[in-house]
């Protein structure tokens, strides 16, 4: 009878392991840390961050903007699964009145170095603030997005996209750093 508990005693000790195991490599938190930057034909002086600057000195190389400046940032903490587990944040641009949108459906972490996240179903959309028409109904108008899914390096920064906001031809551009929260 004593063997019999025993097995039973390991068998559950192993079996709680083996959760614990599945269930810390399915819910890692991840931090996204996203910057909003604007890309304009005028102006002659960048406005970003020090932390920024070699990312703004590699878009001057690629595209005509006079000047770059830093819209908005913010960190968006989900957790990877298995399954749909969507994650999101809302905002309005500082001086444009513009709302912004920004989500993600899914995100994985590979188990290689250095590590990959991958993002399903990315998305920020910039819309006008609400107005209300003559049927009464809310409306806005979608003034610029990217979508996308895409692997990023842990801690690296990565120029996502870019698109253009309004008949100047400036520019939204998306950059963000994942982190592996442990």
């Amino acid at each position: 009878m004593k063997r019999v508990i025993l097995v039973f005693a390991a068998a559950a000790a192993l079996a709680g392991a083996q959760e614990k195991a599945a269930g810390a490599q399915s819910a890692t938190d991840i931090e996204l840390t996203v910057y909003l930057l604007s890309g304009t034909g005028q102006g002659t002086a960048d406005d970003v961050p020090q932390d920024l600057a070699a990312t703004v000195k590699q878009l001057h190389s690629v595209f005509n903007y006079k000047s770059y400046k830093l819209t908005e940032s913010f960190v968006l903490r989900g957790r990877t699964s298995t399954g749909y587990m969507p994650a999101h944040t809302e905002g309005i641009l500082p001086g444009t009145g513009l709302h912004y949108r920004f989500s993600y459906n899914h995100v994985q972490l590979s188990d290689s170095r250095p590590r990959m996240v991958r993002i399903d179903g990315l998305g920020i959309n910039l819309t006008t603030p609400e107005t209300f028409g003559p049927d009464n109904k809310p409306r806005s108008t979608t003034v610029a997005s990217i979508s996308t899914d895409l692997d990023l390096v842990e801690g690296q920064k990565t120029v996502v996209g870019k698109s253009s906001f309004n008949g100047a031809g400036d520019a939204l551009i998306l950059v963000i750093v994942p982190k592996v929260v442990e």
